[in-house]
């Protein structure tokens, strides 16, 4: 969920980084600036969405190390129930594809591009 003053201005029932993708065509990047999101997982990937599209605070039950760490370094709140060293596959052992695609990436526009892509490419 996206919300703006309190109020939800976006949600969506799809699974991993889809939504975040989704708000940016739905709503557009400038008024995004400042929202706040709420998901249950957020991982690096979902992290650097965030600040794509400029959350100004991010709530999470599970957060991974490496988005904890990005969000903080640029300013961002982070609040959850409970934080992980990467954020995995159902099968608990596989780490996510998402995650090792922005592993070293720190840019949240390359980050974007990236996973546009890596998610055209997994649909197509």
């Amino acid at each position: 969920m996206v919300f703006r003053d309190d109020e939800v201005i976006f949600s969506s029932s799809s699974r991993g980084v889809a939504p975040l993708l989704e708000v940016v065509d739905a709503i557009g990047l400038e008024e995004l600036r400042g929202v706040v999101t709420v998901d249950r997982v957020v991982g690096k990937a979902a992290a650097l969405l965030n600040l794509y599209i400029g959350a100004s605070e991010v709530h999470a039950m599970v957060i991974s190390v490496g988005a904890e760490r990005v969000l903080k370094e640029h300013g961002v709140e982070c609040v959850y129930w409970e934080k992980a060293d990467a954020i995995k596959e159902k099968d608990g052992v596989i780490v996510c594809p998402f995650e090792r695609l922005v592993q070293d990436i720190s840019d949240p526009a390359e980050a974007y591009v990236k996973i546009v892509e890596k998610l055209a490419q997994l649909s197509g």
